[in-house]
Formats: structure tokens, sequence, C-alpha cells
């Protein structure tokens, strides 16, 4: 192991990956001292991320400036064998979108995922509007009426936590976010506030969430089946639309984990609601905009990571991406990347 290598690992000695330690209860010098090992540590694939094997997700890679014919061919292993798809976009410059089959936690879909980017990467760009929307089938939230209301609590709360991770490699979000992937805390609060005094079943929860938001949303439902919630069925999934693009598995392995996990959470009967309200009574709807989703909220953002994770890995893997060496978009800015989050 080399001395960058080591000193990545470092973090490990003091905040060991299996353990959980609450990091938003550490303080001063402790707390120092985890903000400066994460800024030395890089992100890996991992062979897996621990999900639970009947969890599916799916990708939608965007890229622009493509040779799109040159991609086609190169990927025609994953579309011929594997279920890959690879179609024009017409919303992007010389656009291209690449679709995933249905995936699972497992070293194979990685390697695979891995593969397709190092594939395209030469062939292609991520533009300033290349989104990489996550899909993850729906019975990872499941039937239980509880579970939807406590998710549209949770992203109404930490929406803007959520956002500027899912900007993954990038200090932004891409431009076509205020078209494509509207912030939708407020609207989420709204129906809460609505039906959380109700006794209403999950499909009635689902039929007014569909009322007020449409697919261009940061979540969108619209492919949701009510009558299979609590089973796997293709195309049956809630999709995620808030992720910049890119052409790093470890930025797409990261977002799916925080993303499946926010879901997995949601379902259990450790849901904290004390902390999620009081949360909330600190969050002022003028924030639930764009340009303030772009700022750090390290106080929430630990907290977060404390409410979703159950190891100190995941949570040192979201709070990298997260804080991004505590770099921030500037208004008028190019589409900034920072290139010091990911190793292979």
């Amino acid at each position: 192991m080399n001395e960058n290598q080591e000193n990545s690992q470092l973090i490990f000695k003091y905040f060991k990956p299996d353990e959980n330690i609450l990091f938003n209860e550490l303080k001063g010098n402790d707390l120092l001292e985890l903000i400066v090992l994460i800024n030395h540590y890089y992100l890996e694939l991992r062979n897996n991320i621990n999900l639970d094997n009947n969890i599916t997700f799916g990708i939608e890679l965007e890229v622009e400036n493509t040779n799109f014919d040159l991609i086609k061919s190169k990927l025609s292993k994953f579309i011929d064998k594997l279920e890959w798809m690879v179609s024009h976009d017409g919303t992007l410059i010389a656009g291209a979108e690449i679709n995933s089959p249905i995936l699972k936690d497992e070293e194979k879909s990685w390697h695979q995922l891995d593969e397709v980017c190092d594939i395209v990467k030469p062939l292609a760009q991520i533009g300033p509007n290349s989104g990489g929307h996550i899909h993850v089938g729906t019975h990872a939230l499941g039937e239980e009426s509880r579970a939807w209301l406590n998710f549209l609590k949770l992203w109404s709360v930490y929406e803007n936590i959520i956002y500027r991770f899912s900007y993954g490699e990038y200090l932004t979000g891409r431009d076509s976010l205020k078209e494509y992937a509207i912030p939708v805390a407020i609207k989420f609060e709204q129906i809460y506030q609505d039906l959380g005094k109700k006794d209403l079943t999950t499909e009635q929860i689902i039929n007014k969430i569909l009322l007020d938001i449409n697919r261009d949303f940061a979540v969108n439902i619209r492919n949701v089946k009510t009558d299979f919630l609590n089973t796997y069925i293709p195309k049956n999934t809630i999709e995620f639309r808030c992720p910049n693009s890119s052409l790093d598995a470890i930025i797409w392995q990261n977002n799916i984990n925080l993303l499946t996990k926010l879901l997995v959470y949601c379902q259990s009967k450790d849901f904290n609601q004390d902390i999620v309200q009081k949360r909330y009574q600190i969050i002022y709807d003028d924030m639930a905009q764009l340009k303030w989703y772009e700022e750090i909220y390290l106080d929430q953002a630990l907290e977060f990571s404390d409410l979703i994770f159950t190891n100190n890995l995941d949570k040192i893997y979201f709070l990298k991406q997260y804080l991004k060496a505590f770099a921030t978009g500037k208004e008028n800015d190019d589409y900034v990347k920072i290139p010091t989050l990911t190793k292979k």
C-alpha cells in the first residue's frame, strides 16, 4: 500500500467501518478529526452495499456530445446479452440515454456498470443538462401507509441535503433541474400535513401525491403499481430525478446506496419522528429553493446520515460526496467538477 492509500485508509483506524458512531454527537476536536480524515479519503467501488437481495434498481445515464453509433457498437454485448438499452435523447446536444436492465446489489451488477462507464467515457461528455435518474423497485418502500407518510416527511425536511449530495462530483445541479427535476419539499410537506391526520390507505395517499406531483419533479411515482406495493414486478418503480449524470460507477453506486436505504429507513420501526419533526421546525419554506441547495448544512447532514445509515462506512461515503471538500458553486460559474472524490 502506497502513502496515498495509507492516508486514505487512516480514517478506519478511528472510525471502524462496521461500527455505528453517531456523527451528529461528535464535538470539537473529534468532529474536526472526522472532517480532516474524510477530506483525505477517496471513495472506491464496493463489491456490494449490503442491500437485501429483493431490492431492485436501474439507471438512466444521459450524456451529450456523443459519438452515438460508436457508443452503440461498443456496448453491443451489453445490449444483446445483458439487456442494456441505448437511445437518442433529443433534449440534449447530440445526446444519448443509456438505460440499465433491472439490477441488484451484486458484484456482477456493479462490474457491468463500471464497464459501461469506462466504455462511454471517451465517447461522450456529461453536460450541464445531463441527468442521472435512478429507479428503485417500489417494494423497497412497501405497502404500509406509515412508510409512505414517513417518506413524504423525511424528504421534505432533508431535500436540500439530498440534492447537494446527488450533484455527485459536481458543485451544482444541472441547469435542467428547474424543468425536469423540480424540488418537491414544499409540496410533500403540504401533502403530509393534509393527509397525516387522516386514516387513509396507502393507495389513497399515492393517489393524492399523483394529483399534485407530475413526472418532472425530483421524485416521480407515476410508475408505481398500487396493487403490487410489496411485490417485485418490472417497471414498478419510484424514480429519483435529481441526481446529475456521471461516468463514474462509484458515484452511481453511492447515489443508489443513499436512495435505497432512505426508502428502507422509512419502513423501519426505528424511524425517529422526534428528530425529523425537530429539524422541520427550523426549516423554512424559503430554504426550499435550488439556490440554497448548493450550500453546506453540516449539522443537518450529520443528523441525516445518522438516521439513514447503520454503519460508519456508509456515513463516510455519504459525507465525502456531500461535503465535496467544502467547496460550493458560485453563480455564473461553469459546471464545475471536483476531481478528487473517487479513485479506481
